[in-house]
C-alpha cells in the first residue's frame, strides 16, 4: 500500500472522526485538554513514548490543520493495516457529502472551456439538482414554477467544489443526512411526519431520473417510439430535465454526470461507496429536445377558478382589451399566470391593483412555452385577502420563481 498524501487525508477527516478511527484500531486515549487536543497510544506499547500521537480538537485554531495531519501521519506509520484501510478510504472520500460531478467534453486547450459552453455547464448542472429535488416531492412531465420550496431549500445547503481539467468538471456536494421539507413550516409548527426528504433521497432521486432520461433516448433511437418518454415520467424524466441535459451537451463532444455516495460513516465501511455514471452525446440533443416539446404539452387544458394579484398591466391603448399577469394566491398549482382580458373586464383588474384587491377569475388554464395563459376569463370578484379569504393556499411556496 503505497503511502498517501496525509494532508489530504485531513482535509477529508474531522477529529472525531479520527479519534474514532483510533479507538476502532488498537489506540487508547489516555488524557488530553478537553476542547483543545486529546492524547493517544497504542495500547501495545503503553510502557513505552514511542507509540503516541497528540490530536487537535478545535477547528478554529490556526495550527489544527497542520497537527491533524501530523495526527494521521503518525498514525500510518505506526499503526496496523487496519487504520491504514481506513484512513485510505479517507483520502478517496468527502465528508462535504454526496459528490456529484458534472463533466463536459469541449475542444479547447486543456483545462479551458468556451465561456458560453461553462455557462452552460453550470446552468444545467444547477437544473439537474433543482429537477432532483422536485421529483422527490411529486413526479410531473412539466413543474413550471410548482415544488419550488424544496428545490430551493436544498439547492442552498449544496457546496460547489473546485473545477477539475478534463476538459471541464464542476463539482458539487450535497449533504446526506440533512433533511428537507417540502412547504415551509409556519412559526410553532411540530416537524412534520410526511414531506421531508434526506439529501441522500434527493441524490438518488437524480441518479434516477438521469438513468430515465439515458432510457428513453436510447429507446427511442433503437425504435423511433416516444413511448418512453411519457412513461418514464413516474421515474423523474421530464421537460426541466430536457433542459438540463441539454444544457450539459450542448456545444461539446460528450458530457457525463457520476454520483458518488458519501457519508462521514463511510470511512468505517467495508464496501466502496456506491458510483453512478450516466453519459449522453451530442446525437442525443435532438431526441432530447422533442422530448421536452411532447413532456411541456402533456400538460393538458383544464378549467380552473383562480384567485390571484395583478401585478402587471399591459394594454396598447385606452379603450382597448389588455392582458394582465396574476401572482397565483389559490386555485391551480401554477404560480404565475397571464390573462387576456375584455375591456371592461381589464378595467375592473385596474382597479383592483390600485387598491390592493385580489381577483377571483375562471377560465381554462393552459401552458404555452415557459407560461400559463388563462382564456376565455370571467372575472366573478374582486377580493380583499386576509390570511382567512376563502380559496387563497396557505402552503403556497411563495409568488416569485425561483427556478
Amino acid at each position: 500500500m503505497s503511502t498517501p498524501d496525509f494532508s489530504e487525508i485531513a482535509g477529508h477527516l474531522t477529529d472525531s472522526q479520527m479519534a474514532l478511527a483510533l479507538e476502532r484500531s488498537g489506540w487508547q486515549k489516555f488524557g488530553g485538554q478537553e476542547g483543545l487536543y486529546s492524547r493517544w497510544r497504542l495500547e501495545s506499547d503503553s510502557l513505552t513514548t514511542g507509540g503516541r500521537l497528540l490530536l487537535p480538537q478545535d477547528a478554529e485554531t490556526d495550527d489544527y490543520h497542520d497537527l491533524l495531519t501530523q495526527a494521521v501521519a503518525r498514525a500510518w506509520n505506526l499503526g496496523d493495516t487496519k487504520i491504514r484501510t481506513i484512513l485510505q478510504r479517507a483520502a478517496t472520500l468527502h465528508s462535504l457529502g454526496d459528490e456529484m460531478k458534472f463533466h463536459k467534453e469541449a475542444r479547447s486547450r486543456r483545462g479551458t472551456i468556451p465561456w458560453t459552453a461553462g455557462e452552460d455547464l453550470h446552468e444545467g448542472a444547477r437544473k439537474s439538482m433543482v429537477v432532483a429535488a422536485k421529483t422527490r416531492k411529486s413526479k410531473a412531465a412539466y413543474f413550471g414554477n410548482s415544488n419550488t420550496f424544496l428545490a430551493k431549500s436544498f439547492l442552498d445547503s449544496v457546496l460547489m467544489g473546485q473545477t477539475e481539467v478534463g476538459s471541464y468538471v464542476v463539482t458539487a456536494y450535497a449533504p446526506s443526512d440533512e433533511v428537507f421539507s417540502e412547504k415551509k413550516p409556519k412559526p410553532g409548527d411540530s416537524i412534520p411526519l410526511i414531506g421531508q426528504h434526506t439529501g441522500r433521497e434527493i441524490t438518488l432521486g437524480l441518479v434516477s431520473a438521469l438513468e430515465a432520461a439515458r432510457e428513453s433516448v436510447d429507446h427511442f433511437l433503437a425504435s423511433g417510439s416516444t413511448y418512453g418518454f411519457i412513461e418514464n415520467v413516474s421515474r423523474g424524466f421530464c421537460y426541466e430535465l430536457t433542459q438540463a441535459v441539454r444544457n450539459l451537451i450542448r456545444d461539446s463532444d460528450g458530457a457525463e454526470v457520476e454520483i458518488e455516495l458519501n457519508s462521514g460513516d463511510d470511512i468505517f465501511a467495508e464496501a466502496s461507496p456506491q458510483r453512478h455514471k450516466l453519459e449522453f452525446s451530442p446525437s442525443d440533443y435532438s431526441v432530447l429536445e422533442r422530448a421536452g416539446t411532447m413532456l411541456a404539452a402533456a400538460v393538458r387544458p383544464e378549467p380552473v377558478t383562480v384567485l390571484g394579484m395583478v401585478t402587471l398591466l399591459e394594454r396598447p391603448k385606452p379603450g382597448n382589451p389588455g392582458v394582465v399577469r396574476l401572482n397565483v394566491l389559490g386555485g391551480t398549482s401554477a404560480r404565475k399566470m397571464r390573462v387576456r382580458l375584455k375591456v371592461d373586464d381589464y378595467d375592473l383588474a385596474v382597479d383592483a391593483h390600485r387598491n390592493n384587491f385580489a381577483v377571483r377569475i375562471s377560465g381554462r388554464q393552459e401552458l404555452e412555452g415557459h407560461y400559463y395563459w388563462l382564456y376565455d376569463p370571467e372575472i366573478i370578484e374582486l377580493v380583499n385577502v386576509t390570511p382567512q379569504t376563502p380559496g387563497i393556499d396557505v402552503n403556497a411556496e411563495g409568488q416569485t420563481p425561483l427556478f
